[in-house]
């Protein structure tokens, strides 16, 4: 029998620190454990280029809580970093051009601090087009010392937006017009796309309420009209409380679904809505 690949995830959010081990084997992912320890008021506070652990001991001793109850062993962890700590941008890069170079280059003008700080990352999406990430380096490094302080072996580090992307896309069929919403606790990520091609990326802050699923599906259809004309869009969700917009747009009469299912054993709804799974695993 073929053996699973397990993997460790660890992603950050302002409310608290979220851990899962995921396998992948035979066609399906399946959530093997989860963990989640919550954070104080303001003890981390995603931003592009400001300190965000405000309160570094409380976030470790979170990720210690968290590892105690996985128990991954050897096993080593990808971090996932929230939304709204990074600068990304769909772009178009001209033929012939060395993508990460003209990536910092239209990069640069937009951060908030020298372009010689930042860590930038692309993510192909089709012929030419890529999604490309530029994330201060003092910030990175902020939340690999929390890590590394409570136990963690780091394998890899990703921005939990992009790794829900991934997935969503590597999920999408059909040339249906799509608008992927990614929640964080305090960034929204919305992507528009059909006949699989990226056609518009954009990050919102959040402003929690009674009126957030309306402004949302007014959000995502701002995001489809970016992408061009065509009949009313299907929405995705993924993300803690991601159940709960699913339900409030489609009794609003809207198309809408979660991003993806997963397979596990009892496990809580919100280990299921972790929008980081789907891109990780696979």
């Amino acid at each position: 029998m073929r053996t699973l690949r397990t993997r460790a995830l660890v992603a950050f959010d302002r409310t608290g620190v979220a851990g899962a081990l995921v396998s992948q084997g035979l066609g399906a992912r399946r959530l093997r454990a989860f963990a989640q320890a919550p954070l104080p008021a303001g003890a981390l506070s995603p931003s592009p280029f400001e300190a965000n652990l405000a309160d570094p001991t409380a976030v470790r001793a979170a990720l210690s809580q968290v590892r105690d109850a996985l128990a991954p062993g050897a096993t080593g962890a990808c971090l996932l970093l929230p939304a709204g700590v990074a600068r990304i941008v769909l772009m178009e890069v001209p033929s012939g051009t060395e993508a990460e170079g003209y990536a910092r280059f239209r990069l640069a003008s937009s951060l908030p601090y020298s372009a010689a700080e930042a860590v930038v990352d692309l993510m192909p999406v089709g012929p030419g087009r890529v999604v490309a990430a530029a994330v201060r380096r003092s910030v990175v490094q902020e939340y690999e010392r929390a890590a590394e302080a409570a136990g963690w072996r780091q394998s890899r580090l990703d921005l939990a937006p992009l790794a829900a992307l991934t997935g969503l896309l590597r999920e999408s069929t059909g040339a249906a017009r799509t608008v992927d919403v990614i929640l964080g606790d305090a960034a929204v990520t919305l992507s528009a796309h059909a006949e699989g091609q990226l056609r518009a990326y954009r990050t919102r802050w959040r402003d929690a309420g009674p009126g957030e699923a309306a402004w949302l599906a007014a959000e995502a259809h701002r995001t489809a009209d970016l992408a061009g004309e065509g009949t009313a869009p299907r929405l995705r969700v993924v993300g803690p409380g991601a159940s709960g917009f699913v339900q409030a747009w489609t009794a609003a009469g809207l198309s809408a679904s979660p991003g993806w299912m997963l397979e596990g054993h009892g496990l809580p709804v919100a280990a299921a809505e972790l929008s980081c799974l789907g891109g990780m695993v696979g």
